[in-house]
């Protein structure tokens, strides 16, 4: 209840930074709606945007770059670019200060614009790894599609 009245949720202005979050945001929106998941991705998805209608996912992002040069979690990403860790990793708020200093620096350096010096993020806003029809989901046969889905809905409130 104090989520959906914070204004953190249903408001296109607030932008949510992750790091390869599905799971995690399928398990605000249980909070959040108190019913199970929708059944198909595709339905989650739809949900997902009404609740958290900008999201950034930060290993999506990585997988935009040439060679894909950030490879790992976030602890290595947030090294290689030199983001400093406070506080015991797997620690709430160290690991949400950690997210933001790592999207910030990967965003100044791969994605802002030299000319006008802002971020381009429609390439990466509102997808997340391995999820929705993005280059990063597996994809394959009818049956293999089939499977997901069946595989989503049974694994859904995980």
């Amino acid at each position: 209840e104090l989520l959906m009245v914070s204004g953190l949720v249903l408001d296109d202005r607030v932008k949510w930074f992750s790091f390869h979050s599905g799971y995690d945001y399928a398990y605000l929106l249980t909070l959040l709606t108190t019913v199970a998941l929708p059944s198909t991705e595709k339905e989650f998805l739809e949900l997902l945007r009404i609740y958290f209608p900008t999201i950034y996912d930060i290993k999506y992002m990585t997988s935009l770059l040439d060679g894909h040069q950030f490879m790992g979690g976030l602890q290595r990403l947030a090294d290689d670019l030199g983001c400093q860790r406070m506080g015991a990793e797997h620690q709430a708020g160290s690991d949400s200060l950690l997210t933001m200093s790592t999207y910030f620096a990967l965003t100044k350096a791969k994605f802002v614009d030299r000319n006008t010096g802002k971020v381009e993020d429609a390439r990466f806003a509102n997808e997340l790894f391995g999820y929705g029809t993005n280059h990063t989901v597996r994809k394959g046969t009818a049956a293999a599609v089939a499977q997901r889905e069946i595989s989503f809905s049974s694994n859904g409130s995980n």
